[in-house]
């Protein structure tokens, strides 16, 4: 059954992709290294605010687009991006903590360890750029870049998709 919230995603993922072909290359900073990850940013976003319907096809499909379409080893985004997003799903949904505190933090313990990963998987296939390099120019800043796109988008996303702890129990939502 095709719900709100299927579409919203859909949309959201489509729309990542686009911003992330068309916008990100012209704000990246220190030459064209670091830029904001939008892509992650959406699948993260989804991974937090609804920690119990998460699955691991949008993180695979859409690191698997980013992969293609930025020229870096192949599956090293999608795998990156379905672990920890899967683990930061799985982490929002134990805490059973309907707090955007909880979420927030979350969301960036996330965004740094998807954004590491991708850095060491860049050292290991060859890319000129020593460990410290990799998180002064690309790790860092491109963390920071993701962080601060997806504390602007939260409350967007957080409106569209978060289901409450008894909404998913069975119980109505009190206004």
């Amino acid at each position: 059954m095709i719900t709100s919230e299927r579409i919203f995603i859909v949309a959201g993922a489509v729309l990542s992709v686009l911003l992330q072909v068309l916008v990100a290359p012209h704000i990246a900073l220190f030459g064209g290294m670091a830029f904001p990850n939008v892509i992650v940013v959406f699948t993260m976003l989804v991974a937090v605010t609804r920690p119990a319907q998460f699955n691991p096809i949008l993180p695979f499909v859409l690191g698997l687009v980013f992969d293609l379409i930025s020229g870096g080893p192949v599956g090293a985004m999608a795998f990156s991006l379905t672990v920890f997003s899967v683990v930061t799903a799985l982490f929002v949904s134990r805490m059973s903590n309907d707090t955007s505190f909880v979420e927030i933090i979350s969301l960036a313990i996330g965004l740094l360890l998807v954004e590491l990963t991708y850095g060491v998987f860049l050292m290991l296939f060859g890319y000129p750029v020593d460990f410290l390099g990799a998180l002064a120019y690309r790790v860092v800043p491109c963390f920071l870049y993701d962080f601060f796109l997806g504390a602007v988008l939260y409350p967007l996303v957080s409106r569209f998709l978060k289901t409450s702890n008894a909404q998913l129990m069975g119980f109505g939502q009190l206004r």
